[in-house]
């Protein structure tokens, strides 16, 4: 069964509950106030007669002949119809013996009651005493208290009838609006089920169209994000492979054409002709190796050995390792330090992440330009920044600075893998930091990590 028909029957049976649930509710709510209503209209038809009563016994001195008072009866109309009742109806005259000397019922004139249980009960709830100079003649009781009148049932079925009717205009209208509802609803899946389909056909450039803010525009909204993520993810996937194979072409080329050479004897095997080969095989090792930790860094696989660590004195152990290449780059590398600056991290990682910065900058500083690591700490944070005076980053690249294999700005080119911005922003993330690049009189990279709260400073 289909969602759209469940979803409708659910309504409909809960409307129906709903309604006859108000039904029963109102029809056994009525007919008991109206019961209520019934018993005291009774008790005051009775105790407007004790008056007439006691009068009669103060006459008489005896109940005889008060039986002709319940022959009489009166007319009523009703619409064309005309009902003959009893002036007395329905209503008994005891004496103290419990005999019947009186009644809308003539046959039960001169009986005793006393043995009758019934009887008893409704003079014991309901009886009113006829008391004449301090002494009860009498006791007066309604009869037929829980049956209806003609009118008084025409009264009950008009109103379990209005009841009915309004139910069923109101299930009507539920019926209505869950139909209504239910299409409202079923449409957008239908179209969140398509466009699912032709996302898994590969059409990831689908979307569905938002109409409403409500949950379902919500979850389209969330397909519509989904949707854009694979697309770029796949995009990603097909640019990383495009570019990884024009990465791998010009080594391989170069590797292929020197051996090629070599084999046909137009080079001479000498360490010389050898030494380009070995050096392209070194940057296909150093590529590949660059792949591999991007990868795992990406899928959070990457083995992290976190202990305290003092990343002033990492910054500086790692600007002496590569100071002998800034020298012969004409590059001055400086270090601003402040000190006891330490982080729970991987000190080998974090040595990587500033050595790619460091040889970022190194490669973009021109000759006689300074390169000026500062570490410093605020607000829970250790800020790393690697500030060159080369040309900068153009502001179109900004944003794609720290994706694999991106090539930007010609000013900015130059040798190595094309990952080592990507590795470094992932290995940062991982130690639970940030990174990113500004241009300030050059291109000044800056990433933090969380300050290390040792169990000592924490008491």
């Amino acid at each position: 069964m289909s969602f759209r028909w469940k979803l409708t029957g659910a309504l409909l049976i809960t409307a129906l509950l709903a309604v006859g649930a108000n039904y029963w509710l109102t029809t056994s709510g009525v007919r008991e106030r109206f019961d209520s209503f019934r018993l005291e209209q009774r008790h005051f038809e009775v105790e407007s007669l004790v008056p007439f009563l006691a009068g009669y016994w103060r006459d008489n001195g005896s109940w005889s002949g008060l039986d002709l008072y319940f022959q009489l009866v009166s007319y009523v109309r009703r619409g064309t119809e005309v009902f003959q009742r009893p002036i007395l109806d329905r209503i008994m005259v005891l004496d103290t013996e419990f005999r019947v000397v009186g009644c809308s019922e003539q046959g039960l004139v001169g009986e005793c009651m006393a043995n009758d249980p019934e009887i008893r009960e409704i003079v014991q709830q309901y009886g009113i005493p006829v008391v004449v100079d301090d002494r009860q003649v009498a006791t007066v009781i309604p009869l037929d208290t829980a049956n209806l009148t003609p009118l008084e049932r025409e009264f009950v079925n008009s109103v379990r009838w209005a009841a009915l009717v309004a139910g069923g205009v109101a299930l009507f209208a539920a019926a209505l609006l869950a139909v209504i509802l239910v299409a409202q609803l079923s449409r957008p899946l239908r179209r969140l089920i398509l466009a699912t389909a032709r996302i898994a056909e590969g059409d990831l450039a689908h979307r569905v169209a938002i109409r409403t803010r409500d949950e379902i525009g919500r979850l389209g909204r969330a397909f519509n994000d989904m949707a854009a993520a694979l697309e770029s993810s796949e995009k990603a996937r097909q640019n990383l492979l495009t570019d990884v194979a024009h990465e791998l072409r010009t080594p391989l080329s170069v590797v292929r054409g020197n051996l090629e050479g070599m084999l046909d004897g137009v080079f001479p095997l000498t360490p010389e002709a050898l030494a380009p080969v070995y050096d392209q095989t070194l940057h296909l090792a150093e590529l590949v190796e660059d792949l591999r930790t991007l990868t795992l860094a990406e899928a959070g696989h990457l083995h992290l050995e976190r202990e305290p660590t003092d990343i002033g004195e990492l910054a500086r152990a790692v600007v002496e390792a590569v100071r002998p290449t800034a020298i012969e780059d004409g590059v001055t590398i400086e270090v601003r330090a402040e000190p006891n600056l330490v982080a729970n991290a991987d000190p080998r990682r974090i040595r990587q992440v500033l050595g790619n910065l460091l040889d970022n900058a190194l490669r973009y500083s021109p000759a006689g330009g300074t390169v000026t690591v500062s570490v410093r700490a605020e607000g829970g944070e250790i800020f790393v920044a690697v500030r060159d005076q080369g040309p900068g980053v153009s502001p179109q690249d900004l944003p794609h600075v720290f994706e694999r294999l991106y090539r930007g700005d010609a000013s900015r080119s130059g040798e190595g893998t094309g990952l080592g911005l990507a590795i470094a922003r992932e290995l940062v993330q991982a130690h639970g930091g940030r990174i990113w690049v500004e241009n300030q009189g050059g291109a000044v990279f800056t990433f933090s990590l969380p300050v290390f709260d040792s169990p000592s400073s924490a008491i």
